[in-house]
């Protein structure tokens, strides 16, 4: 580790607080978990237990630590500071991170909402890497995405690339997001979606957990799980038609607990991409040169993007 770039990353998020060193290459040093739970009574014991496990951490590093980078969640403020609303870690509201850190660290911070985290990640060290127009799409409770064109995010308000999940896929759709749009992606292809299906499929059977549904729908021996997640991977692919025709994307990289049903997730979404319109994208890609039409993979990165994009602005800093 004594010639590598060394930094400190951060991810908050709904359930846990994650915290590691990270070097130039995303690769991840003295992992430390903590649960949102356990530290989440008032401000002041949140930040003190962050940076008590930050100062921690770096004193486990036998170099120099040349910065912190922090994923939050949900909108941010207009200078980078911080979160402004956050549904799934509200005591974060309007809180500094980024002044506070500096202020008691002594090492650069910068703060990146995490879905922006997730596709720099991604980008840099994983299925985005060498893409000139990538797309991020990250999936769970809700769904969001991020366009990167020459590694650089597109960022439209507020820290974020838009909102996408509210895009109506289904107009007669009775579903509700979490912010109460009906027919949303977020509605049609997050975690509520899988249980409402299940609900209807499995009837007065025991109710199953989103979780449970995309477990059996891996093991491939039961037909209903199976049959519940190619629907909501052909909501995807709706969704992700409407956002290619935006971005004309090369590369759409889809990462969250839905691409953990199988491989079948993703094949199935890429062939319900081409049936709505791999003809309209072939005559464009035709027309401007481009050999390849959009590939769906699944991202190559795991469960702690967060703590890999957070640093990813540091190491451009650097470079």
């Amino acid at each position: 580790m004594n010639n590598q770039k060394q930094f400190l990353g951060v991810d908050i998020g709904g359930t846990s607080l994650k915290i590691a060193l990270v070097n130039q290459f995303g690769e991840l040093f003295h992992l430390k978990r903590i649960a949102i739970n356990d530290i989440n009574h008032s401000i002041d014991s949140f930040l003190s237990k962050l940076s008590d496990s930050i100062i921690e951490t770096i004193s486990l590093s036998n170099q120099n630590v040349t910065g912190v980078g922090v994923s939050l969640p949900g909108l941010q403020m207009d200078d980078g500071a911080g979160a402004l609303f956050s549904i799934n870690v509200p005591i974060i509201n309007g809180i500094r991170i980024r002044d506070y850190l500096e202020q008691n660290i002594n090492l650069k911070t910068i703060v990146t909402s995490d879905i922006v985290a997730h596709s720099l990640a991604e980008q840099k060290f994983g299925s985005g890497k060498n893409i000139n127009n990538f797309l991020s799409v990250s999936l769970g409770t809700g769904i969001g995405h991020t366009f990167l064109k020459n590694g650089k995010p597109l960022i439209v308000t507020n820290g974020l690339c838009g909102d996408s999940g509210r895009m109506i896929l289904d107009q007669n759709s009775d579903l509700e997001d979490s912010s109460g749009v009906r027919g949303s992606a977020e509605a049609l292809c997050g975690v509520h979606a899988i249980e409402i299906l299940a609900k209807k499929m499995y009837l007065d059977e025991k109710l199953l957990t989103a979780q449970e549904i995309i477990s059996m729908a891996r093991a491939g021996n039961y037909t209903r799980p199976r049959k519940i997640m190619t629907i909501i991977s052909h909501h995807l692919a709706h969704y992700l038609f409407n956002l290619s025709v935006i971005y004309f994307p090369e590369v759409i990289s889809i990462t969250g607990g839905q691409t953990e049903a199988g491989n079948f997730f993703i094949v199935e979404c890429q062939h319900e991409f081409r049936r709505l319109g791999q003809k309209y994208f072939n005559q464009c890609y035709k027309s401007i040169g481009r050999q390849q039409s959009i590939k769906i993979v699944k991202s190559k990165l795991g469960g702690l993007t967060g703590l890999q994009g957070s640093i990813v602005p540091l190491i451009e800093e650097k470079e």
